[in-house]
C-alpha cells in the first residue's frame, strides 16, 4: 500500500516536506488555509539547495557584522534572551540558492504535474483530529506550533521585528548582508540578495509607512501531538531551523535513505503513524 504523508502548511518548508515524500514514493497531501502559493517565504535565500532542485540559481553572499555578536543580540532581542544569533553562524562568505525560484518550481512540480494534492482547511487551536480520516503514515507540520497546542500553560517565546522589503540603504552591494549591533544605526540588518532588498529594525522606525511587523520564533515548551514531525522555523518554533534541512528530516522520519531504501535513521520527536487509524 502506498504510504501517505500529510503536510501542514504550503510555504517553502511545507513544499520541501512534500517533495521529500513524493520523491520516496509516498503520496503527499498538503493542508493549508489557502490553496495559493505563500507570499511569505520566511527567509531571503537557501543556505543549501533542496534535493531535486540543486540547479537553482546560486550566488556568493558576503555576510558582515559591525560590532560584536553580544551587541547584536542585545540590540535585536534585549538582554533577557541569550541564544545564538545569525552572525555567529553565517558571518563571512558563503553560497546562497534562490528560494523564490525553488519555491515556484516545487509548487509547479507538486501541483501542476499531479504529484501531490492540497486541501484548504484553517487549522484552529489544537484541532487536527480531522487528519485521522486521511489515514496518514506521517504528519509533518510547518505551521506555527500554537495551532497544535492544546494546553494553556505552554510558553511560546518569540520576538517581533520590523521589516521593509524595498528600502535597503544604498551602500549595500549586490548579494551583500550587513548586520549592525552598534547603537549608531537604528536598523540592525540590511541585505540585498538576488536583487531583493530588506531592512530590519528591532523597534518600529519613525518612517514606517511600508514597514511590517514580523514575528520571529525563538523557543517553546509545547509538547502536544508528539506524533507530528515539526520542521522549519515556525513548525519547530525555534531559530536556526533552515528550509533545506526539512527534506532529510522527512526521509529520516519515513526511515528512508533518499533512494527508496530502508535506513536506520529516525527523526527526533516524531514517528510514523499506523494506517489502521479509524476513518
Amino acid at each position: 500500500m502506498e504510504r501517505r504523508v500529510v503536510v501542514l502548511g504550503c510555504g517553502p518548508a511545507g513544499l520541501a516536506a512534500a517533495s521529500a515524500a513524493v520523491s520516496s514514493g509516498c503520496e503527499a497531501i498538503i493542508i493549508s488555509n489557502t490553496n495559493k502559493p505563500s507570499p511569505i517565504l520566511g527567509c531571503q535565500y537557501l543556505h543549501a539547495p533542496v534535493p531535486g532542485y540543486t540547479d537553482a540559481s546560486r550566488v556568493h553572499v558576503s555576510y558582515r557584522l559591525v560590532g560584536t555578536p553580544e551587541q547584536y543580540r542585545s540590540k535585536v532581542y534585549g538582554d533577557a534572551w541569550q541564544g545564538t544569533v545569525s552572525p555567529e553562524d553565517f558571518v563571512g562568505e558563503h553560497d546562497a540558492w534562490d528560494i523564490r525560484e525553488t519555491y515556484q518550481r516545487m509548487w509547479r512540480d507538486l501541483f501542476f504535474t499531479g504529484r501531490s494534492g492540497i486541501i484548504s482547511h484553517d487549522i484552529r487551536h489544537g484541532q487536527i483530529s480531522f487528519i485521522d480520516k486521511l489515514n496518514p503514515d506521517l504528519i509533518v507540520s510547518t505551521i506555527p506550533v500554537k495551532a497544535l497546542c492544546e494546553k494553556l500553560n505552554h510558553q511560546f517565546l518569540g520576538h517581533i521585528i520590523y521589516a521593509n522589503g524595498s528600502a535597503a540603504p544604498f551602500f549595500t552591494g549586490d548579494n551583500d548582508i550587513i548586520c549592525d549591533g552598534t547603537p549608531e544605526r537604528t536598523w540592525y540588518r540590511i541585505s540585498n540578495v538576488f536583487g531583493y532588498r530588506t531592512t530590519e529594525w528591532a523597534t518600529k522606525p519613525r518612517s514606517s509607512a511600508d514597514v511590517k511587523p514580523v514575528l520571529k520564533p525563538l523557543w517553546t515548551d509545547c509538547d502536544c501531538h508528539p506524533e507530528v514531525l515539526r520542521v522549519g522555523r515556525y513548525g519547530a518554533w525555534e531559530k536556526k531551523r533552515l528550509v533545506h534541512e526539512v527534506y532529510p528530516a522527512v526521509l529520516a522520519a519515513l526511515k528512508l535513505d533518499g533512494t527508496g531504501g530502508s535506513s536506520s535513521a529516525s527523526a527526533s520527536g516524531s514517528r510514523c503513524l499506523s494506517r489502521s487509524v479509524s476513518s
